[in-house]
């Protein structure tokens, strides 16, 4: 394979055109926009510069059969993906799957299967599990400084915003739940590392066009004991913060300005003897007079340099800072030298899992808002 990865962008829509297009672009030495295609003719006119020396295709699969492609960067609409990615590897490409990855669990199942057909030739595109952010938060996890996790709080709420484009639509099967939900199933699932139990959901449909979901409340109970807490909107007005990591050891927070982790936790030179209850009369205080605990308070600069792996001279600058683009570079690094990519399509299928019983709990009926 050439050292440069030759691309082909399905779907030339908001994502395709103002997110994966300007992404590629930050990697000029590892990839190459040598293709694009969509079967709306208005969506192959004002193409961005990535686009401008790109063959264009109305027809996937003339695309497909262009031998100069070797990856394939789905960005179509979402019940497409699988079975767009699943062309893509039957004509021998690679291919980048957006979320949602599938649509039901039979679609993840086909997924899975092609990826023991084709093994590393299928990215899912959970670019937020490269948010710098939250490496830094799965690193202290790791550390044991919060000690074992008993609360996980997810929140993520853009402000308010009236869409009503295709994503609001359930006949395309939009919703809010389906455009973002993959993103924090998939990192609620690394947080709790282990299967989970109980799934409670509730869907509404709040503030947008459309008759889909723009309201989500997903509450996930691990094996463990570990409870996530999952909030998605675009109706609220003073949202307060995105993380909020609870242990036995202390607690992690990472405030809206996304500016710097709060933490505070239990000195680790503090190790805990077993406290049993008492049946007799207690002292008259609250809480345990005869411990006393030393807490580490500290706030924590949020790293987002991408340095070590951007080529000199490249920035995200702020239309990209939310798109986690790293997930191209491991791409790449799985392409051409072998590496594994971090995210494996079990984990995907493991998500599709999860928002499938969310769904179901949930049983939410389409609405048009009436004013």
């Amino acid at each position: 394979m050439d050292r440069k990865i030759r691309v082909g962008i399905l779907g030339l829509g908001r994502a395709g055109r103002t997110m994966h297009v300007p992404e590629l672009g930050l990697f000029p030495n590892l990839f190459e926009i040598k293709a694009g295609c969509d079967h709306a003719p208005d969506r192959l006119n004002d193409l961005p510069e990535g686009l401008q020396n790109a063959k264009l295709y109305s027809k996937y699969e003339e695309m497909l059969a262009d031998p100069e492609l070797d990856l394939i960067n789905v960005a179509t609409r979402n019940f497409d993906h699988t079975p767009h990615a699943l062309m893509a590897l039957e004509a021998g490409k690679a291919v980048v799957v957006e979320k949602p990855f599938a649509m039901t669990e039979e679609q993840g199942r086909q997924l899975l299967e092609a990826s023991k057909k084709y093994p590393d030739k299928i990215f899912l595109r959970s670019n937020r599990r490269f948010e710098p952010v939250f490496i830094q938060i799965m690193d202290i996890v790791k550390s044991g400084l919060l000690g074992k996790l008993s609360m996980i709080k997810l929140h993520r709420h853009p402000g308010f915003v009236r869409r009503f484009d295709w994503q609001t639509l359930t006949e395309f099967h939009g919703g809010l739940f389906n455009n973002w939900g993959p993103h924090y199933v998939d990192q609620a699932l690394k947080l709790l590392q282990c299967p989970v139990k109980d799934v409670w959901c509730h869907l509404g449909h709040s503030v947008s066009g459309g008759d889909a979901d723009d309201e989500i409340k997903l509450i996930l109970t691990g094996e463990n004991g570990c409870l996530v807490d999952i909030e998605i909107s675009t109706s609220l007005t003073l949202p307060d913060r995105i993380y909020e990591l609870r242990g036995d050891r202390g607690t992690l927070v990472l405030p809206l300005s996304e500016e710097y982790l709060h933490l505070k936790y239990l000195d680790p030179a503090i190790r805990f003897e077993r406290l049993d209850g008492v049946r007799e009369n207690f002292v008259l205080k609250f809480g345990n007079p005869y411990e006393k605990l030393s807490f580490i308070e500290e706030k924590r600069p949020v790293v987002t340099d991408y340095s070590d792996i951007l080529p000199e001279g490249s920035s995200l600058g702020d239309d990209l800072r939310f798109t986690f683009p790293a997930m191209w570079y491991h791409i790449y690094q799985t392409l051409v030298n072998g590496v594994p990519y971090p995210v494996k399509v079990e984990e995907g299928y493991e998500v599709v899992k999860v928002m499938d019983r969310a769904h179901k709990a949930a049983n939410f009926k389409p609405s048009v808002l009436e004013y």
